[in-house]
């Protein structure tokens, strides 16, 4: 994914959240954030993305929820999930929804930019 790519942060957690925002677009990307997956996909409704990068447990609607709504939607949208509590989701299941990488928190930066970068 080249720079001045529009990516979409859902994450509920708004340290994690202001942190991936500000690193990537340090790196060149145009970043949307939203708290949980039903502002999510407003945002995925009225706006042009590129990707998006998912937390698994949040309120209202959760990241397995929203990507299987975006999914659904468009199964190539590129979908990043990231989550503290890897335990309570089999990978099985998430990778079973085509997204394009699972990572666990804390997130290694250079990891993730490199996945972005080859999608």
């Amino acid at each position: 994914m080249k720079n001045g790519s529009t990516i979409l942060v859902v994450e509920d957690e708004d340290i994690y959240r202001l942190i991936l925002k500000r690193v990537l677009e340090s790196k060149g990307y145009v970043v949307l954030d939203a708290a949980n997956g039903a502002v999510g996909l407003e945002i995925m409704r009225t706006s042009k993305l590129d990707l998006a990068i998912v937390d698994l447990e949040m309120p209202v609607m959760n990241g397995m929820e929203f990507t299987k709504w975006v999914k659904a939607i468009n199964p190539n949208f590129p979908v990043i999930i990231v989550t503290a509590h890897a335990a309570d989701f089999p990978p099985q299941d998430i990778l079973a929804m085509n997204v394009e990488a699972f990572m666990q928190k804390p997130i290694v930066t250079d990891e993730l930019l490199k996945i972005i970068r080859d999608i």
